[in-house]
């Protein structure tokens, strides 16, 4: 279950961590929002088995995974292209995962990919009414 929670967090963050560019061109104020898959933000994350979790990231480079009862929070940084999170403390089936984003599709979501081979897709999450 720990893994799982991780394993969301990562791609979850990946997804929101990737910087624009700014060769960008100029776009109407409406449309300036950031991609998806960009900055911080709170996201869904579904497995391969359906189940799904919630991710929350920070400016400041940190993390929160919530899937079922469980929770698990730690640092994310860029590295080489890819998103890695490192969950905090130092348990060993938690080590620090990278995760690479694919491009944005046309339905919201995108898919995370560990370097393990594990997927996931993620979604910008609802906002609280």
């Amino acid at each position: 279950m720990k893994r799982l929670i991780a394993v969301a967090g990562l791609a979850a963050i990946a997804a929101c961590s990737e910087p624009a560019t700014e060769e960008a061109a100029p776009v109407a104020e409406e449309a300036a929002a950031p991609a998806a898959n960009e900055g911080p933000g709170t996201f869904e994350v579904t497995y391969a088995d359906g189940s799904v979790g919630t991710v929350t990231t920070t400016e400041e480079g940190t993390f929160t995974v919530t899937l079922g009862d469980a929770t698990m929070s730690g640092a994310v940084a860029q590295e080489d292209g890819k998103i890695c999170f490192d969950p905090e403390g130092d348990d060993p089936e938690q080590p620090t995962r990278c995760w690479t984003n694919s491009a944005v599709g046309e339905d919201g979501s995108w898919t995370s990919t560990a370097e393990d081979g594990e997927t996931v897709t993620v979604r910008v999450a609802a906002a609280a009414e």
